[in-house]
């Protein structure tokens, strides 16, 4: 009888299993895979860097120094003592410890004051070391090398961030400046597992946070200025100069391009470019420095190929290297040098050096390279979300094209004209396609939000910004010291307006803002390894094993749950979830967390609960002592005033009270009072009949030194 074709494909495809179904065939397969991978390891080292130091924001408690320098002098004797087949993975750890033990190093180093819990008013003296101005003609600036009345020098803080809500436009980065301001300790996650400002202010050395509550008097403008001040003061003056040539939004976006302050750009702008894919194009990374330096190495080698004494005697492709570099130095640095920012100059300063020397200029080498330096420097990069998804779609696009590369190249040399625009606009395409399933479960993650019609909108808009706004920004900056610049900014704004227009259209589009719910932190995490798993290893048996980590992040995603109930961290708004949105118990108060949470829970509507609600269940009962949610025996009471504490604590099953609870409370099987939110911070809890689970954001962030003790 005669095998089909697929009878024969399938029976070669079972006994291949079958032969590696052994444990010891298993484990010659996987080593001799490691061995041949040899020369790919160098591209893990930053992962396994970047999970050490994960892991030691993960820890509830800070680790023992010696703790973290003995297990880093074990993984170095294993490496030394173990024969080859196994040294590669105590490389891995040795690298992993060292990331831990980067971070703690990094910790101890920016170590500062911060002030004490709860609000107080304080006489402020210090230099001003940057200024943002706000949307709504508010000012924030940093001051630094403070003089704190009524703080010891061992309790003053390193900076302070202050809103000034008065005039103070004249205000540039260097002043020494005195004011009037309420001062807080930078606030605390408004639920479990959600952003720690906290933590992201400790490794900026900033100790408070507050307002001012006096006009800012100039003391002293420095004669000589340091070279940051000086560029400070730069960009203040070159996003001005835009914003008053500008408007009509187009001066905001702008100003940011060329300088990187986002402060002067209207918030109804930034939301639809987020909701039409385009926010990538706000902020300063590979596309904008690399169309920088692209535009000045093309300039710069078409004016010198006009001239034969240069072209004919001189390399000018290097020559025109070196100046780009130049170029995105200066851009690199007019544009704040964030985090994207030096991911995206680190590898302009690599591509350039491998045209210098002849060699391949990008590649997932240079990626790694770069990622290496940014989290030595400065490990807490990795938690934010700039690091992580640029590097998603860096690697994701780098990886892709060097499969595709080759594939397209022979079509781009046989293409005509009209050709090429097609595969230009091909490779847009692909470009967003990709960039986009890369950084989707970081952009769920962080802002728990998906875009729908981004492909439409980058068609339009990256080839404005790559041929239109950055050339002319760029010649715009050339031309200010000259005051000639302001027809450049006109046609600059013209191109910006278009770019605006589309994202205004395109977030109009239905569904154009998909709300997801909050994931949690493995999953992207777990995400990022499988993809990390098909992009660096080059033999299928290593591929395979980004197939438990899809599986994991699947499953932990489908196992999780938004919480049902959630208290603030102040207990003055009460949040319940429902079927379909979010029920709170006021809408005057605690308005950050009440945005906050509707994103967590990927509500479409948040309403205030009340008799009008009782149709949505759950039925929520209010009079002015309190309200009640459920019914007897899952009866959840909150309580505002003394005397609802008197009925509740006779029939609640889960009581909780915006006020003390110092009387004896028999029925509840679990009280949450004004003292354990003002102790723990805000709560969430999982409810499941009689089984009631609360986390509360003390009992996440752990025992760290950006955790302050109530």
């Amino acid at each position: 009888m005669t095998k089909s074709p697929v009878h024969i494909a399938v029976s070669r495809a079972v006994d291949h299993v079958a032969g590696f179904s052994h444990p010891l065939e298993i484990k010659r397969i996987l080593e001799e895979s490691i061995l041949s991978e040899r020369e790919h390891w160098l591209l893990w080292t930053p992962v396994f860097l970047a999970l050490g130091i994960g892991g030691y924001f993960l820890l509830p408690i800070e680790p023992p120094g010696l703790v973290v320098i003995l297990g880093l002098c074990v993984a170095f004797a294993a490496v030394v003592l173990s024969q080859s087949g196994i040294r590669l993975s105590f490389i891995a750890l040795m690298i992993f410890m060292s990331g831990l033990g980067l971070a703690q190093w990094r910790n101890d180093r920016v170590a500062a004051p911060q002030i004490i819990d709860g609000s107080h008013r304080f006489s402020v003296e210090g230099t001003v070391k940057a200024v943002e101005p706000q949307d709504n003609g508010h000012v924030r600036i940093l001051l630094d090398a403070l003089k704190i009345k009524t703080l010891a020098l061992e309790d003053t803080p390193q900076r302070v961030r202050i809103t000034v809500r008065t005039d103070s436009h004249d205000v540039t980065a260097g002043d020494r400046v005195s004011l009037r301001a309420i001062l807080s300790p930078p606030p605390d996650p408004v639920a479990p597992y959600a952003f720690d400002f906290a933590r992201d202010s400790w490794f900026k050395r900033i100790g408070g946070v507050g307002f001012a509550v006096t006009d800012l008097a100039i003391l002293e403008r420095p004669n000589t200025r340091s070279l940051t001040n000086w560029v400070n003061g730069l960009r203040q003056y070159i996003a001005h100069r835009t914003t008053m040539r500008l408007d009509n939004g187009a001066g905001g976006i702008a100003a940011a391009l060329l300088t990187g302050l986002r402060g002067y750009m209207a918030e109804d702008d930034v939301e639809a470019m987020r909701i039409a894919g385009l926010a990538h194009l706000l902020a300063i990374s590979g596309l904008h420095l690399g169309l920088v330096a692209s535009t000045a190495f093309f300039l710069i080698r078409l004016g010198a190929a006009a001239i034969p004494a240069i072209a004919l005697r001189f390399d000018t492709r290097k020559a025109a290297a070196m100046m780009a570099w130049l170029v995105a130095f200066a851009y690199f640095w007019l544009a704040g040098a964030t985090i994207p920012t030096q991911r995206a100059f680190l590898m302009i300063s690599i591509v350039l050096l491998a045209l210098l020397i002849g060699r391949q200029p990008i590649s997932l080498r240079v990626v790694a390279l770069s990622a290496l330096v940014i989290l030595v420097a400065t490990p807490e990069a990795l938690l934010s979300v700039s690091f992580q998804m640029s590097f998603a779609a860096v690697t994701a696009l780098v990886a892709a094209y060097e499969v595709l590369a080759p594939k397209l190249a022979p079509w781009r040399r046989r293409a005509g004209l009209g050709k090429r625009m097609a595969l230009y606009f091909l490779g847009v395409v692909l470009t967003t396609l990709i960039a986009e399933a890369a950084i989707a479960p970081f952009s769920a993650y962080h802002f728990n939000q998906l875009t729908s019609y981004g492909l439409i909108a980058n068609l339009v808009a990256v080839p404005l910004m790559a041929f239109v706004v950055m050339p002319l920004g760029l010649l715009a900056l050339l031309l200010m010291p000259f005051g000639v610049d302001g027809p450049v900014l006109d046609l600059m704004g013209l191109a910006i307006s278009g770019i605006l227009s589309t994202a205004h259209q395109v977030s109009g589009f239905p569904g154009a803002e998909i709300v997801v719910r909050s994931v949690p932190a493995f999953v992207p995490m777990l995400f990022t390894l499988g993809v990390l798993c098909l992009a660096l290893w080059k033999t299928r048996p290593l591929r395979l094993l980004a197939v438990p980590f899809f599986c994991g992040a699947v499953a932990i995603l489908a196992a999780s749950k938004p919480p049902d109930l959630l208290i603030s961290r102040d207990a003055d708004l009460f949040a319940a979830r429902t079927s379909d949105g979010l029920a709170v118990s006021t809408m005057s108060k605690a308005r950050y967390s009440r945005e906050q949470w509707t994103a967590m829970i990927g509500a479409s509507s948040v309403y205030l609960w009340s008799t009008s609600t009782m149709n949505k269940p759950p039925p929520v009962r209010c009079d002015r002592f309190g309200c009640s949610l459920g019914e007897a025996p899952h009866r959840i009471s909150f309580a505002f005033t003394p005397e609802a504490l008197r009925e509740d604590c006779q029939t609640a099953t889960l009581l909780i009270a915006a006020i003390p609870v110092r009387q004896n409370c028999p029925a509840p099987s679990k009280i949450i009072d004004r003292f354990d939110v003002w102790r723990d911070g805000a709560y969430a809890l999982w409810i499941n009949g009689d089984d009631i689970k609360s986390r509360s954001v003390r009992q996440v962030r752990g025992q760290r030194p950006w955790v302050q003790n109530r």
